[in-house]
């Protein structure tokens, strides 16, 4: 049965448009990134949590870098370009098959973010120099990710997000079989799926045929302050 205050907040919902959350106690509320969905959706950006049902996430950013700062606020969302998270929702739901789940490291990523990020790693192997161009992320397109249990605990990979290392290469060489069989399961359904490896990171995917166009999006195109 919904209450009367779950009735009048759905009423106010469905006349101003604005999308609502629960606040896990039977309460719902605006979503403090409601704006920014809004314009997310002139540059087919999408929320990731909302397309791709029973991913992680976890932008590590959000608490540090190679520039040992954070790039994004605690608020940050999670986005990626629409397509692009349609071919990761099937992902999703293969992995699920296997008793995995996703947990998203970093999706779109603004370009003052990428910039500093240049700024403390200047390794064309890892960081795309801002001179010959933008990141994919920067468009919504890429993606970096792990596999975690389907509860969210983590397994092992070979490498941590941003371990700019051998390590981090695309071919694992370990010894570890558990670990070359999750990363040979993740990356041949991202490949599947329409998404492209890069030699120099495991985790990282790209989406050269996102549907619509893509377009580099900012912080400031989005209304989303950096730090």
């Amino acid at each position: 049965m919904i209450t009367s205050s779950r009735k009048t907040a759905l009423l106010f919902s469905l006349l101003l448009g604005l999308p609502l959350v629960s606040d896990g106690e039977g309460f719902f509320q605006r979503d403090p990134n409601a704006a920014i969905y809004r314009k997310a959706k002139q540059y087919h950006l999408v929320s990731v949590e909302k397309a791709v049902p029973g991913v992680f996430i976890d932008l590590r950013y959000k608490v540090t870098s190679a520039a040992n700062r954070p790039l994004y606020r605690p608020e940050m969302p999670c986005l990626l370009h629409r397509s692009t998270a349609e071919k990761l929702g099937k992902v999703s739901r293969e992995m699920k098959k296997h008793g995995y789940a996703l947990k998203i490291w970093d999706a779109w990523r603004p370009p003052e973010a990428h910039e500093a990020l240049w700024d403390a790693v200047q390794d064309p192997k890892f960081v795309v120099p801002p001179n010959k161009g933008l990141s994919w992320h920067c468009y919504g397109i890429s993606v970096d990710l792990t596999l975690v249990t389907l509860d969210g605990k983590p397994v092992a990979m070979p490498s941590d997000f941003d371990e700019f290392s051998p390590r981090a290469a695309s071919r694992y060489t370990g010894d570890d079989p558990e670990i070359a069989r999750r990363v040979t399961l993740l990356q041949t359904a991202m490949r599947e799926a329409g998404f492209r490896t890069i030699q120099s990171e495991w985790c990282h995917f790209d989406d050269m045929n996102a549907r619509g166009g893509i377009r580099s999006v900012t912080a400031a195109d989005l209304g989303i302050r950096m730090p």
